[in-house]
């Protein structure tokens, strides 16, 4: 059917190419500490791409049925596109990185609740003072992609998403613990949520006694979690887009050194087991492992064809597209690189700063700048080496072009987070704290 797509706008564009998925999800949720939801969807699609006249039009379809139809939108679409010539990719070989899993599709729904029934089992002691939430999906997908320069390739992959909270309302004071993670194999899910609760009677106790925090710079350990305050800005400032509408502060900065030697980040889409990965990206060019981050120096933007064409540079295989949309620079899986610090190291050596898991308004305002500015929700006070309680009411904010440029430590160890970023343990002395 796609080969039919592709040689119909053919015959009417200069180029064109065809992007089909088809996934299948099983979905469960737990709240109040029973199931409340669980269903089983299924969507297939058609999207398509045509170069015409030098300009792009673009057309997606859900009906097998429907498929001249979108032919013809999107040849109507290209009198308006936008105006860009692209060569699109011609037929390759690419190794697949491991992504696939018999085991997630043999998951039953039964087998998926019964996740969430474990997850309750283990947070039974909590269940007088703490409302629970639990949440899984189980995904099986097949994309392809076919174009007009003969490029014709598709892949299966799996995977599991899980994630679960405590949500403690004691005399008007909310504290909400969370955590979950992702995979595109089946883990031992039993020693996957001990991992996940284990942590939460700690942090119950902490957060019994509230601290008031003073205004001013303090040292900061960002958790894991808590580093995406600090790395968001920097996904945002590196889409290809920006290099031609000259919107991000890094543009002109490549091979510059713009944060201390000890941070290095890169997007790779090449690793086993990762929900990011894959063997092509969504127009066909080979996934790699690309740094934006290398020692300190800023080395790459992220591409697709047309972001890399209006820029004057060549696509890095970074196009992420969906059904209804078409190519757009995006991640794969963003790994920080390890330091050399215990993070119990880290915690022990500050005497008055705070330890921030998670902050409220996480990506909003305009973080391609750079800028941050977060009131936070999970933060922990740290006095003589030692996590003391938590602290509400306070808001950190700052800027990573200058606040990176001075890193105290990185951990020597990491943890996934968002399934698809791979974070260690920063800390980072005189940032911005406000109180109340």
């Amino acid at each position: 059917m796609l080969s039919n797509i592709i040689k119909k706008a053919k015959s009417r564009a200069q180029a064109a190419d065809a992007f089909y998925l088809k996934m299948h999800k099983t979905d469960i949720g737990f709240e109040g500490w029973k199931l409340k939801t669980s269903s089983v969807r299924q969507k297939e699609g058609y999207g398509l791409r045509v170069l015409k006249d030098g300009k792009i039009g673009f057309a997606a379809s859900t009906d097998p049925n429907g498929l001249d139809d979108m032919i013809d939108n999107a040849m109507e679409t290209a009198k308006f596109g936008e105006e860009v010539e692209i060569a699109l990719p011609g037929p390759h070989e690419t190794e697949s990185p491991d992504i696939y899993d018999p085991a997630i599709i043999d998951l039953s729904i039964e087998d998926i609740i019964g996740f969430g029934k474990k997850f309750i089992e283990l947070c039974s002691s909590y269940r007088d003072t703490c409302d629970l939430s639990f949440e899984a999906q189980k995904v099986v997908l097949t994309q392809r992609i076919i174009n007009s320069s003969g490029f014709d390739r598709e892949f299966s992959k799996t995977y599991l998403v899980w994630s679960g909270n405590l949500n403690r309302v004691k005399q008007e004071d909310v504290f909400m613990l969370y955590d979950g993670s992702a995979s595109t194999y089946l883990p031992d899910m039993d020693a996957e949520l001990k991992k996940m609760v284990e942590p939460f009677a700690e942090k119950l106790r902490l957060a019994d006694s509230i601290y008031d925090i003073d205004s001013g710079k303090k040292p900061i350990l960002f958790h894991p979690k808590g580093t995406m305050v600090i790395i968001l800005p920097l996904m945002a400032a590196i889409n290809g887009r920006s290099v031609y509408s000259n919107t991000s502060p890094l543009v002109g900065k490549e091979e510059h050194k713009i944060f201390d030697e000890k941070l290095s980040v890169c997007d790779d889409g090449t690793i086993n087991r990762m929900i990011g990965s894959a063997p092509f990206d969504d127009e066909g060019l080979p996934k790699e492992k690309l740094d934006i981050v290398r020692d300190g120096v800023f080395k790459n933007f992220l591409f697709d064809l047309v972001t890399a064409k209006k820029a004057g540079r060549k696509s890095n295989g970074c196009a992420n597209r969906g059904i209804f949309s078409s190519p757009n620079p995006g991640t794969s899986n963003i790994i920080i690189d390890k330091g050399e610090e215990l993070a119990e190291d880290m915690i022990s050596s500050i005497d008055d700063g705070l330890l921030i898991e998670g902050v409220l308004g996480m990506g909003q305002g305009n973080i391609i700048s750079g800028t941050f500015s977060n009131p936070l929700a999970t933060a922990f006070k740290i006095e003589n080496g030692e996590k003391v309680g938590r602290v509400k009411d306070a808001t950190i904010s700052g800027n990573i072009y200058q606040d990176l440029k001075e890193i105290t430590a990185i951990s020597n160890t990491q943890e996934l987070v968002w399934g698809s970023y791979l974070c260690p343990w920063i800390r980072v002395d005189n940032l911005n704290v406000a109180g109340k």
